[in-house]
Order: structure tokens, then C-alpha cells, then sequence
């Protein structure tokens, strides 16, 4: 019993900082978006001014160079709110936010990415499993970005039953994931299996070197107690 009660504990005292932890990615992802960002289209608006006023040709291309760069620089700063705490995840639901996700990742790394789902279609999920199993598929194509080199990537999104099941598949080169080495390299499974937890699932993780990757997270957020 003390055993039973120990793990709930650690597992309520992670669930409550991750909880923590989304509140405070939406309040920064809100600041960036209200603050930078409306400076940044301050900035741009300010730039088109200029060049409208300009009558020397060097000084308006090089008014057009800064401009090019305020435009990137915005550009980046929507991708980085957008990650941070994506509006669609509260407003749509997970199905949405993931594939709009996998998307605009496939769009800003170059990586070729197909998204599937079923029987999620008219679905929401507890609060907790969506935001945990997003964070999940967040962070394993980040992975596949950082250290994969793969060429192109899966994602599906299946409900089960009462199992809803999250794949995530790369075809790059792949590690040992029994090597200890990995987990210190910042890939971030340690992370991702403590999310699966928090939901009361499991992660599971194939791969080896020069076949790819398989992330497998299940939950059973509709199976009856």
C-alpha cells in the first residue's frame, strides 16, 4: 500500500508540474505573440514607409534587405508561440492541433511528413491526455529533426476501442534506445515516457541503427473503471 501510495504521489506531483508548466508555455506564447509580434509588424510596416519615401536606389535596396529580415524574423517568432501553446489544442481539440503540427514542422525543416487519423473525428479527449499525447508527438519530431537525418516521417492517430494509440515513424538511422548514452543526449524519452505515465499509458520505442524509428504512445482514457 505504501508502495501504491508513493507512486501516485510522484505521479500526481509530475502531472501537477506539467500542468504548471502548460500554463506558464501559454502565458509566454500569449506575451510573444501580443508584444514581439506587434512590434515586428511595427517594424515592417515602418520599413514600407521608408521605402515608399526613398528616392536613393542603394538606400531602398538596402531598406529591402532589412525588411526581407524583419519578415523571417516574424516569420520565426509566430513558429516559436505557435509551438509553445498552439490555440487550435484548446479550441480544436488534439486531432487538429496535431496535424496542423505535423504540417507546419514538415514545412519549416524540409522533412517530408504524411499525417493519418481515425475514429477521432468528432472525439475530445480529457485535457490532460491532449495536451500530454501532443507534447508526445511534439517532441518525438523534434527528435527525428535533431538526430534522425530522416527523409520522411509518419504520423497516425488511431482510437482503438478504448485505446488511443499515437505512432510516430522516421526512416533514419536510428539508435539503441537500451543505450543509457541516448537518454543524455537530450532526445528526450525520459520526457516522453513521463507524459505517456501521466495519462496512465505506456511508451514504447523500436529502433536500431540504419532502420528508423518507431514511437508507440497508448492510452486508454475511454476504457470503463
Amino acid at each position: 500500500r505504501v508502495k501504491a501510495e508513493t507512486v501516485q504521489r510522484e505521479k500526481d506531483m509530475l502531472a501537477q508540474f506539467v500542468s504548471t508548466q502548460e500554463d506558464e508555455r501559454r502565458r509566454i506564447a500569449r506575451d510573444i505573440h501580443d508584444h514581439v509580434g506587434q512590434q515586428l509588424t511595427v517594424l515592417r510596416l515602418k520599413l514600407d514607409a521608408l521605402k515608399e519615401m526613398c528616392d536613393d536606389q542603394t538606400i531602398c535596396n538596402e531598406i529591402e534587405k532589412v525588411n526581407e529580415i524583419t519578415e523571417r524574423l516574424d516569420r520565426e517568432v509566430d513558429f516559436l508561440a505557435w509551438e509553445l501553446r498552439p490555440a487550435a489544442l484548446d479550441d480544436l481539440g488534439l486531432r487538429v492541433s496535431l496535424e496542423n503540427f505535423v504540417n507546419e514542422w514538415s514545412h519549416h525543416t524540409g522533412v517530408a511528413a504524411e499525417f493519418h487519423a481515425n475514429g477521432l473525428s468528432k472525439t475530445r479527449l480529457p485535457f490532460e491526455i491532449e495536451t500530454n499525447l501532443y507534447r508526445i508527438g511534439q517532441e518525438a519530431l523534434n527528435n527525428v529533426y535533431k538526430h534522425a537525418k530522416a527523409k520522411n516521417v509518419s504520423v497516425l492517430l488511431e482510437k482503438r476501442k478504448d485505446t488511443v494509440l499515437l505512432i510516430v515513424e522516421d526512416d533514419g538511422i536510428g539508435f539503441n534506445p537500451k543505450d543509457k548514452r541516448n537518454r543524455a543526449k537530450g532526445i528526450g524519452l525520459i520526457g516522453m515516457s513521463e507524459r505517456a505515465k501521466i495519462c496512465g499509458g505506456t511508451l514504447e520505442i523500436e529502433s536500431s541503427k540504419g532502420n528508423g524509428t518507431t514511437i508507440f504512445a497508448r492510452v486508454q482514457p475511454l476504457k470503463k473503471k
